[in-house]
């Protein structure tokens, strides 16, 4: 079996690793001179700085990253970041997500002395556990075929996760009492972070998975190239062809052509493509068929990232800082490990900052109103760090808008993040696996609903699954 995996993003990645593993011959395809994707990363001068994903989690034995590092009997570098988070709020307050449930505990019991925390947490972290197994029990989620939903309600153990999937965070969270604005403002930032939208939009099994997110949080040691040089590595060991600087021209059920006009056949094709990139790759008939299945348009955030070097040795890597500002809600600060030498020189540290934008907003403006509003962002978000964390020296300054990650990363619009699960939505909108090209399968962050590096891991595990049937 000819495997052909194009876009060498985290799911592409582990799907090209579990297609070696199935004794497939594999090929994995990427445009960039780098592996990653949106996890991906950059040099400039003695610093090497994340270019967008900067966390790590689900290495526990149950979770995705964990299972897929057991099936490689190998796994990278990570220093553990406890606290995973620490949020500072537009009132004032300070605290520290620890991965100690009771230090959790005292920390929000300090800022809402006046709330009863301890049941909704609790329920977040058992929702969070079992919904795992759920993923680990529904291969073929997302859904696409009715047999499917059968399939899914022949798990009675389960059964308990499925009202939760019509609830959404904000009803939970209202009937836990905590409906206090400061209490929201936390939470809505958490659910940003890691589930792309706020309490009142997603479904509580969602929100629950997402809230849970910064309790075992990892940086990867070497940061996100750290990381993709271990992938690289594993996967030239499984005897998987890695094609870097290789962009993709067409592709056919049966045939990738690369824009130096190499043809590679192949028996299975898997697109670890973006949802509103994946149409201008095919041609004739079978365009009209995978067109068919893209007609419903999809909304994702933008991005908008700062780089820079600092001199300092900050140990809590993890800070998202809430301003309530008309143009910057809040933005989440990633500091690289101090000992790291291979990030930053001795004493200094690369910082990747970053904040949710609209795409349109820079596409649909002339060049000096995109000048214009690129500098008063780089203007705003870096004096209130310089302040906030007393920054004296700094270095390599540099600025990315979602124009910036489609040139670096090729994504239509500079997409980033994935498509968001939210409450109400109907299940079959989601697009699965399959594609109507009996041999074409999808995976990544606008395929499978998750978390990151997490979640596109767990869609490829969900296919693999499948495809071993």
């Amino acid at each position: 079996m000819k495997t052909i995996v194009v876009g060498a993003g985290g799911g592409g990645i582990a799907s090209a690793l579990l297609s070696s593993l199935r004794n497939e011959e594999v090929t994995l395809i990427e445009a960039h001179e780098n592996l990653g994707g949106c996890a991906s990363w950059f040099k400039r001068g003695a610093f090497c700085f994340d270019a967008g994903a900067t966390t790590l989690s689900g290495l526990a034995p149950h979770e995705p990253m964990g299972k897929l590092c057991a099936l490689m009997k190998d796994s990278p570098l990570v220093h553990i970041a406890d606290p995973g988070i620490v949020f500072h709020l537009s009132n004032g307050k300070k605290l520290h997500y620890y991965k100690d449930f009771d230090r959790w505990m005292k920390e929000l019991e300090r800022e809402f002395p006046d709330l009863k925390h301890r049941a909704f947490w609790k329920k977040i972290y058992a929702i969070n556990d079992k919904a795992w197994g759920l993923l680990a029990n529904l291969n073929s989620f997302p859904f696409q075929e009715i047999h499917q939903v059968w399939e899914a309600l022949k798990a009675p153990e389960l059964y308990s996760l499925y009202p939760y999937l019509v609830i959404s965070t904000d009803m939970m969270v209202k009937f836990y009492g905590l409906n206090h604005p400061d209490y929201l403002e936390l939470l809505n930032g958490i659910l940003l972070i890691s589930a792309q939208a706020e309490a009142e939009e997603i479904p509580f099994l969602i929100g629950a998975m997402a809230l849970a997110y910064p309790r075992e949080t990892y940086a990867p040691v070497g940061g996100m190239k750290g990381l993709m040089d271990f992938f690289e590595r594993k996967c030239l060991e499984s005897g998987i062809t890695v094609l870097k600087k290789s962009p993709v021209q067409k592709i056919s059920s049966t045939q990738v052509v690369l824009k130096n006009n190499q043809e590679l056949s192949a028996d299975r094709i898997i697109l670890n493509v973006p949802y509103w990139n994946i149409s201008s790759l095919f041609s004739g008939q079978e365009k009209v068929v995978i067109d068919q299945e893209l007609k419903d348009p999809k909304h994702a955030w933008g991005a908008f990232t700062l780089y820079l070097g600092i001199k300092a040795e900050f140990k809590e890597l993890y800070q998202q800082i809430h301003l309530n500002h008309p143009l910057v809600k809040n933005y989440f600060v990633s500091f690289s490990i101090p000992e790291d030498l291979s990030r930053a020189p001795t004493g200094w540290q690369a910082v990747t900052i970053s904040t949710h934008v609209e795409v349109g907003d820079w596409f649909e403006c002339e060049k000096d109103v995109y000048q214009a509003r690129k500098q008063e962002l780089l203007d705003l978000i870096l004096n209130d760090f310089k302040q906030r964390f007393s920054i004296s020296e700094t270095k390599f300054v540099t600025a990315g808008t979602p124009k910036t990650f489609e040139r670096y990363t090729g994504r239509k619009s500079g997409y980033v993040g994935g498509l968001p699960f939210l409450f109400g939505m109907n299940p079959w909108k989601i697009q699965g696996h399959t594609t109507k090209l009996s041999n074409v399968f999808r995976v990544g962050d606008t395929t499978f609903p998750g978390q990151g590096l997490v979640g596109v891991v767990a869609g490829a595990m969900a296919l693999d699954q499948n495809l071993k049937k």
